[in-house]
């Protein structure tokens, strides 16, 4: 009937505005480092999943949605087992049996070392992977794909431009507090600057993606690429001043993971691009060269900054990589469950070197695969790392699968690199805010890594 399919459209536009609306708003609130924040979150994508349109979904999607789905409930799993009092002494944390002495106290042992940080610990997780997944509908249809990666490319060109002029003209104050670190970089909404370079980096490289899907249109018309309508937000000029702010914000940053990974990243993504054309470029090793050299160049010339940091302490820093050998030695004993959950900061005091010294509370342990491991154990992290690596794999070979839109997975694997080569020496994926951005592209570049041919006709 014609009325309820208006109707039908109509809720499911109102599910996308949702599910947008967290996308993007997500970076705004301090990068929503507070838990109030990843809950309000929650609600709002649980409320568009149920009214999500499903009507393009196809059976090649089941096995990357259905993975996500089971390490999502294994870790609600291990969470429930990690806080389960009276559990075995075999698996009972041993900070229980001396609490009982110490204190006098009646506690049930358990695996985690804290009684209920671990069921804290997984509302990130669900966000992470509800953010995924309503990201992966809406992109199943390329046209609201098309739109999602635009709309978070132009939300990082403001949160861009922010930071540039908050840095410029109002250096101590973060949004309406003052701030209280950092005061010599740019750190946009983000209290740390790390993240906010890994934030931007993702962005430029949403706007060289397009950028590159354009100059195919032009240089490779023979390929049979479409005519798409275009407006002003989708002129070379536009996307262009996009990606110059992003990295001019990434530079000003100072990070030096932040802009090395930023433009491994856009390289990546320009030689995942040239690498279509091979056949048609009689000099593509010169090329990618080329690009390779421009992305050299740019690290010295772009993160002025973080090269010079980089002179005067190198690309290593001592003392994380004495908590990254803490942490190894924190895993003894604890291999298969690991201490719970969110209880690096709980578990670690006790570890602390010497060489560390007094200053400092080492809450993360600045790489997110390695606090997995002290904290969830092996399985949980070799059942993760091995469905990222599909994931990562997924869309590169989509990038060579189609033969329109290919843009949009190989952006989705270039900003893949970058946050999860940036998560291993920092912590830029345990904040919620770039999470978010994160999960949200890389769902889109999965669902368009699988062929509209395969897909159901739209209605």
């Amino acid at each position: 009937m014609p009325g309820l399919k208006i109707e039908t459209v109509a809720v499911h536009r109102i599910s996308q505005f949702i599910a947008l609306f967290v996308f993007l708003v997500a970076p705004l609130p301090f990068g929503s480092v507070d838990l109030i924040w990843v809950w309000i979150w929650t609600a709002l994508l649980v409320v568009s999943l149920m009214t999500a349109d499903l009507s393009r979904l196809c059976r090649a999607d089941l096995w990357i949605l259905g993975s996500t789905v089971v390490i999502l409930l294994f870790t609600c799993a291990l969470a429930v087992f990690q806080v389960w009092p009276g559990i075995g002494v075999e698996f009972a944390n041993p900070a229980w049996e001396l609490a009982r002495n110490l204190a006098g106290l009646t506690l049930p042992d358990r695996v985690s070392v804290t009684a209920s940080v671990p069921w804290v610990a997984f509302g990130p997780c669900l966000l992470f992977a509800l953010v995924l997944v309503r990201a992966y509908l809406i992109a199943t249809d390329e046209e609201a794909a098309r739109s999602l990666l635009k709309a978070t490319a132009y939300a990082g060109f403001a949160y861009a431009v922010y930071g540039i002029a908050a840095q410029l003209f109002a250096p101590a104050k973060l949004l309406w507090r003052t701030k209280e670190h950092y005061l010599s970089f740019a750190t946009g909404t983000f209290v740390n600057r790390n993240t906010a370079a890994a934030f931007w980096g993702c962005c430029a490289i949403l706007f060289l993606g397009k950028l590159l899907a354009l100059s195919s249109d032009t240089w490779f018309a023979e390929r049979g690429a479409r005519k798409i309508p275009r407006s002003f937000v989708d002129h070379p000029i536009a996307l262009g001043s996009g990606l110059l702010a992003c990295l001019t914000a990434v530079g000003m940053t100072g990070s030096r993971a932040g802009v090395l990974l930023t433009l491994l990243g856009l390289a990546f993504l320009a030689n995942l691009h040239l690498m279509q054309y091979r056949d048609q470029l009689k000099r593509y090793w010169l090329v990618a060269g080329a690009v390779t050299v421009a992305a050299i160049t740019g690290f010295f010339v772009i993160g002025g900054m973080a090269s010079s940091r980089v002179g005067m302490f190198g690309m290593g820093d001592p003392r994380r990589l004495e908590v990254y050998r803490t942490s190894l030695e924190m895993l003894k004993g604890h291999e298969l469950f690991g201490w719970g959950l969110g209880n690096f900061e709980a578990a670690f005091p006790a570890f602390r070197a010497a060489e560390l010294g007094s200053e400092g509370i080492w809450d993360k342990a600045h790489s997110t695969p390695l606090e997995m491991l002290v904290s969830a154990g092996l399985p949980l992290t070799i059942m993760v790392g091995g469905l990222a690596t599909l994931f990562f794999g997924r869309m590169v070979l989509g990038n060579f699968a189609r033969r329109r839109d290919n843009y949009m997975p190989a952006t989705g694997a270039a900003v893949f690199l970058l946050g999860a080569l940036h998560s291993c020496v920092d912590f830029s994926v345990q904040v919620t805010g770039f999470a978010v951005l994160f999960a949200a592209i890389v769902g889109c570049g999965l669902a368009q890594s699988i062929s509209t041919q395969e897909r159901p006709q739209r209605r």
